[in-house]
């Protein structure tokens, strides 16, 4: 599988923290990773482009047509404490598996040798399938330390479950590779575009690294998207009242399992 980083600078980081958030359910992840590029703001390092992606193109505004991006973006810290950043996100995802391995260990390798990067913080998406005022944050780590540092701070220790997809899998490899850290997960009810959920996490990232950025606008399509969830949830409780009689509904053990991504 052909796989090209395109370089678009080379800057001096110190051991950089490495965070990535993924296209995924209610684009959570994404969500709260594009937010940190605009307000930080973070620059552009590098585009990655290969072979396993979906065979498509996005057409924009103008007509002109552009390829899936994969982007890294960087961030020198000004504050003691308080780590250089490496963002990584996407248009998507790979569009198979073997694409969704390989890309993951390129990435890390390339942060990793080049930027002496030895943390790694992964975003993504606690589905529930329910709704909340107030979306916890879900978290695994990859050692004891980390998972009780993510737990003083606010954090729901996962347990069971699994976290599918790149969000999972960047931590694993990561993890076999040498380097440590979380992946969080903010709770959403997985049906619509979650702003709420990405505010979350970067709260959590605040109390957890100590990177901070005005949530005014992300705060701003919250409230855009409440109205859309509301209605969501207004339609998902007719079907359940609706259901015939007879027919098998989720039960108890199903709601809780959820879906993580």
């Amino acid at each position: 599988m052909k796989i090209d980083i395109v370089e678009k600078e080379t800057p001096e980081l110190s051991e950089p923290l490495m965070i990535c958030g993924l296209p995924g359910s209610a684009l959570v992840g994404k969500l709260a990773v594009d937010h940190l590029v605009q307000e930080l703001p973070a620059e552009h390092l590098a585009e990655l482009y290969l072979d396993g992606m979906a065979p498509q193109v996005f057409i924009e505004t103008d007509g002109t047509v552009s390829s899936l991006n994969n982007d890294l973006f960087y961030w020198k810290s000004k504050a003691k404490g308080v780590p250089d950043l490496i963002l990584y996100t996407a248009d998507a995802q790979p569009a198979t598996q073997e694409a969704e391995y390989v890309l993951s260990e390129t990435v890390i390798n390339y942060v990793s040798k080049k930027y002496k990067s030895r943390q790694m913080i992964t975003l993504g998406a606690f589905v529930t399938g329910g709704f909340s005022d107030d979306p916890k944050v879900y978290a695994a780590a990859t050692d004891e330390a980390l998972v009780k540092t993510a737990s003083s701070n606010g954090c729901e220790v996962m347990k069971d479950g699994s976290i599918t997809g790149m969000n999972g899998i960047l931590l694993g490899i990561a993890k076999l590779k040498g380097m440590k850290g979380y992946a969080l997960l903010g709770e959403t009810s997985g049906y619509a575009l979650d702003p709420k959920a990405s505010t979350a996490l970067l709260l959590s990232l605040e109390k957890l690294i100590g990177v901070k950025v005005d949530l005014k606008e992300l705060n701003e399509r919250a409230k855009e998207a409440q109205s859309v969830l509301q209605s969501v949830e207004a339609m998902r409780k007719q079907q359940t009242i609706e259901r015939p009689e007879g027919e098998p509904g989720e039960t108890d053990d199903e709601k809780k399992l959820g879906y993580i991504s």
